[in-house]
């Protein structure tokens, strides 16, 4: 096997005494030289390596991790085939006398002709066994340690995906080696969340931030094992490098399950209503004070979130109190001294709410909460300080909500009562009106238009919180709205601001119910009207135009005092207000911005300290609205004829509409309830044309009535009346609604659409 040529022989000759195995590969792969040490090392003669080529499959070749070297990846056929050098890889070779493998180290180096052609390969090797065999055994106890361990162990490749778990992994994550394998750790199953129960985002995981940074990372996560349950797990990621380099080949994930202990600290944090957080990472400030029997006592300890709560370092806390009085209000911490010494005197927690004075965010409520230990230097308090403004605004708001609720639903009843009354006054000054003329015809016509502002006024105001029981996804006007609340807001606000309007829209369809529409335009409004208090001349003005065929603009102006850049950038955010206490929540433009997100539209402020402030509304416009059916839309001109029953428990009420009925022509048969009604039906009434039902009523009301009387005259139309109709009222049968108070025109149109359609 020796090839000729004195000088090569002489060359190869010197190989055959190295202490390296050499072989030499054509480009065939066929070994056309093998020194006595490959011989020696590999178990094969020389002369039998003639037969045979590198990358044939009796070498049995492996990597170091077990797996199957195919022939094309041998270092030989892979420097012939790339051009370029393999160097100190480390292979598992069957010897060819039949014994266990050897392990060598083989570098294969390509030789060129004097084209720079690929001629041949010189592959050199020694024997590392006996280190490969040190190194296998030092693998196996390594893996031993890592099966033993009670930590899961999970090893991820750079994309994430698992490659190896050990058995401590598969017990805490109820899940087999091959379940996990290809996993993510954003993979759905397992449901990560941080220690708020919130989905993590992807990006702030351990093993990714790892694989990002190359930096060790960890956290506690919860998972949701295989059987469905939750655990909690204290998660260490470390990079994985490639030996002897910095370069990342993967990462390791190393998890402790602490749901025992999480759950356990959870159930004492419910039993005393402690939130409890460690350091920078609690939403507040944990303290230790020690009550040493010195004037103010002192703080030992405080970290966490001082810089929010009080606008200093948690480190300028620590010492004396010296510097606390000046972080409350003036009977704040009064307050707090007097706590502490009872809680000193009788052994006790403290558990106080002060008011701070934030230096950027105003007034703030802190709960203050302390355990005290007994200690030889004295009682040390161990607790935390955490800002519970939001809640005392929340609370605040909801008391404001159930007051309205109930003022709601008192002025329900009162509007009732006060309609009823002007179902009186109404149709009496009608028909005095009628029987007199001159200077008292004038007084009455005067008297009639103030009962008619008044029953408009009520009837808004009910529509009002009525809309409240709209659909949110329904196409409102716009225009009409913003018509009805300037109308209201004309009613309402200081006669001394000038409130103008620029409509030029005659129907403005947006997507939305009713309520949220008027609470967006009247919002704007009461917020405009804020804003010019002590201005002089002060004047606001609406606009609503369209943009084109797509878009309406609405905008709310003012010349009130204007808002600063701080307090732009925070419109909008709950519980942020300029007002004083008690003059605002802070939801109002919350609210507004929510409604026009919810409409598809955008705004933008325009504003600055004494200039004013506008704001521009910018909303989708929907498809024509239809109009309107008129209430009178089919009557036919004609005489009223026959006779009506009028059910009402109020006698004014009866008798005035009595009055009206005959003035139109018609005969009144009067009762007293929905009982009485009934009575006289089943007695029998002459010629009955129509029966006017009131809904609210003593005993049997109007809407428990109004099916019987339709069961007794089923073809006598049925017009309800009332001074208001509550929301959730089943009218099915009537006819048609009358509103109290009604004029005698409004009542002669509906009886004689109703008789026209009956």
């Amino acid at each position: 096997m020796e090839p000729e040529g004195s000088a090569v022989l002489d060359w190869y000759s010197t190989l055959q005494h190295v202490d390296v195995g050499v072989v030499v590969q054509d480009l065939t792969h066929r070994i056309v030289f093998a020194n006595a040490k490959a011989a020696s090392m590999l178990g094969v003669p020389t002369p039998e390596f003639e037969a045979r080529r590198v990358n044939d499959e009796i070498w049995d070749v492996i990597d170091v991790n077990g797996t199957p070297v195919g022939p094309d990846e041998h270092p030989g056929p892979t420097a012939l085939r790339t051009g370029q050098a393999v160097r100190d890889r480390i292979l598992g070779v069957r010897r060819g006398d039949g014994s266990d493998r050897v392990w060598i180290q083989v570098s294969a180096i390509p030789e060129r002709n004097a084209a720079g052609k690929v001629q041949r390969v010189h592959i050199t090797f020694s024997d590392v066994s006996a280190t490969q065999q040190a190194f296998l055994v030092q693998e196996a106890e390594y893996q031993a340690v890592i099966r033993s361990m009670s930590e899961g162990v999970v090893v991820h490749e750079m994309d994430g995906r698992i490659r190896s778990a050990n058995p401590a992994a598969e017990r805490v994550l109820g899940l087999t080696l091959d379940e996990m394998t290809g996993r993510t750790p954003m993979s759905p199953g397992w449901q990560l969340t941080d220690e708020d129960g919130v989905p993590v985002d992807p990006g702030t995981v351990p093993s990714e931030v790892t694989a990002r940074t190359g930096l060790p990372t960890q956290r506690v996560l919860g998972v949701r094992r295989g059987n469905g349950e939750r655990a909690w797990l204290e998660v260490r990621a470390d990079p994985l490098r490639q030996l002897g380099t910095e370069a990342l080949q993967g990462v390791v994930a190393t998890f402790a399950d602490i749901s025992a202990e999480r759950e356990a600290i959870l159930a004492l944090q419910q039993s005393r209503q402690q939130i409890q957080r460690v350091l920078d990472a609690v939403p507040g400030v944990v303290y230790q004070y020690l009550a040493d029997g010195s004037p103010m006592g002192r703080m030992t300890f405080v970290a966490g979130q001082a810089q929010e709560l009080f606008g200093v370092d948690a480190a300028d806390l620590v010492g004396s109190l010296q510097r606390m009085p000046a972080l409350f209000d003036d009977d704040g911490f009064p307050r707090l001294q007097r706590a502490i010494r009872h809680a000193v005197d009788t052994r006790s927690s403290v558990d106080i709410e002060c008011r701070a004075q934030h230096p950027v965010r105003g007034e703030q409520w802190i709960r203050i909460y302390g355990v005290p230990t007994e200690t030889p230097d004295g009682l040390l308090f161990t607790g935390v300080m955490l800002d519970v403004t939001a809640q005392h605004r929340l609370a605040d708001a909801l008391r404001r909500t159930q007051r309205r609720e109930a003022m709601a639903d008192m002025a329900g009843g009162i509007a009732h009562n006060f309609n009823n009354m002007l179902a009186v006054i109404l149709p009496n000054i009608q028909l005095a009106r009628d029987e007199v003329q001159g200077d008292a015809a004038a007084h009455l016509d005067d008297a009639e238009r103030a009962a008619l502002n008044a029953a408009d006024l009520v009837r808004r105001m009910l529509a009002l919180g009525r809309a409240e029981q709209a659909d949110a996804h329904t196409t409102v006007d716009l225009a009409a709205i913003a018509r009805e609340a300037l109308h209201i807001c004309r009613q309402t606000f200081d006669r001394g601001i000038a409130l103008d309007d620029d409509i030029r829209v005659e129907q403005a369809p947006v997507l939305g119910s009713v309520s949220t529409v008027q609470q967006l335009v009247l919002n704007l409004l009461l917020n405009a009207r804020d804003a010019v208090q002590g201005v002089r001349s002060p004047a606001l003005h609406l606009s609503l135009r369209a943009l084109d065929e797509t878009q309406v603009q609405l905008s709310v102006r003012d010349n009130g005092v204007g808002m600063s850049d701080e307090v732009l950038r925070r419109i909008g955010e709950p519980f942020f207000t300029t007002k004083a206490p008690g003059r605002g929540t802070g939801l109002g433009l919350a609210s507004v911005l929510h409604a026009i997100g919810e409409a598809g539209g955008t705004w933008r402020v325009e504003s600055a300290p004494g200039a004013g402030t506008t704001f521009h509304i910018v909303l989708p416009r929907q498809a024509s609205m239809s109009a309107t059916p008129d209430a009178s839309a089919g009557s036919k001109p004609g005489t009223l004829e026959g006779t009506v029953l009028v059910v009402d428990d109020e006698p004014m009420v009866r008798t005035a509409l009595a009055r009206q009925l005959t003035h139109c022509g018609l005969r009144a048969v009067l009762a007293t309830g929905g009982a009485d009604a009934l009575a006289q039906l089943r007695a029998g009434i002459d010629n009955l044309r129509v029966i006017m039902l009131d809904l609210s009523m003593p005993g049997m009301s109007g809407m428990d009535a109004l099916p019987q009387l339709r069961a007794l005259a089923p073809h006598v139309p049925v017009v309800v009346m009332s001074g208001h109709v509550p929301p959730d009222a089943t009218l099915d049968g009537a006819s048609a609604v009358l509103q109290k108070p009604m004029g005698r025109k409004e009542l002669h149109d509906t009886l004689l659409a109703v008789l026209n359609t009956a």
